[in-house]
């Protein structure tokens, strides 16, 4: 009896035209789909390289110890950054993502984001309503500022204006973001790519503030990815809340 029997034989033909047909596929398809979670997520969270060197950065705000502004809660003001506290964009205007534990009340109305460039000058001095709830809220750098330069690197920091008199007192976080120059293989993906999977294109060249942006805006889509980066910053019980875009406040704050 042949050890192939004739019933097998279609089946084995199809094994060896499907494998032909992958091994003729092009090294620079678009990122596959098949990366497991835990790889995305240390994918993201990986140091970044930068000619530029490696900054400090806070992305967890100091505990409230007293009821002096908010109430005490269990979680902290947290920046989703990576590991290093520095962030890669190809974006003019970038968008930064927190998750802020308060929400506006009679006497805490307002958070300020602030940009410095990488010579510590002052770019962008922002003050913005709070929301009415906790939960993830975004920052976009407004277009109606200059662009962030291609090679440069910005530190920005983000707190919560609770008392004017002593800032120490206000709860803060701070991190780096560089931009970079797309490459024309990143372009090329991003072309052939639906926007709902872009963020993978963002995360295989390491450009990962463009990768959390895509993936935040998509979160619905990308439920799974979405809780288990959360889950890193021990916020899996906000992963359903909805994401609130903080804009300019018209109040306006002292220095």
């Amino acid at each position: 009896m042949s050890w192939l029997s004739r019933d097998r034989k279609p089946v084995l033909i199809l094994i060896l035209s499907t494998v032909l047909s992958l091994s003729m596929l092009p090294f620079d398809s678009p990122p596959a789909q098949a990366q497991s979670v835990g790889e995305w997520i240390g994918n993201f969270l990986r140091p970044r390289k930068s000619k530029l060197g490696r900054p400090s950065g806070r992305f967890r705000g100091t505990a409230i110890r007293d009821e002096f502004c908010f109430s005490v809660t269990s979680q902290q003001l947290t920046a989703l950054v990576s590991a290093d506290n520095l962030e890669t964009t190809v974006a003019e205007y970038p968008t930064f993502w927190f998750y802020l534990p308060w929400e506006r009340s009679e006497t805490v109305t307002q958070a300020r984001f602030v940009l410095f460039d990488q010579n510590q000058r002052l770019v962008l001095d922002q003050t913005m309503a709070l929301p009415d709830a906790p939960g993830i809220v975004s920052v976009k750098l407004p277009e109606t500022e200059p662009p962030l330069e291609v090679g440069k690197r910005y530190n920005w920091f983000f707190q919560v204006l609770c008392d004017e008199q002593e800032r120490s007192r206000n709860p803060w976080v701070s991190g780096w973001v560089e931009r970079v120059e797309a490459s024309s293989e990143l372009v090329r993906q991003l072309e052939t790519l639906p926007e709902s999977e872009q963020y993978m294109a963002y995360l295989d060249h390491g450009i990962s503030q463009d990768a959390l942006t895509q993936l935040a805006w998509h979160r619905s889509v990308h439920a799974e990815l979405w809780m288990s980066l959360l889950g890193y910053f021990k916020l899996e019980d906000v992963a359903d809340a909805p994401v609130t875009q903080l804009n300019p406040s018209t109040e306006t704050s002292s220095d």
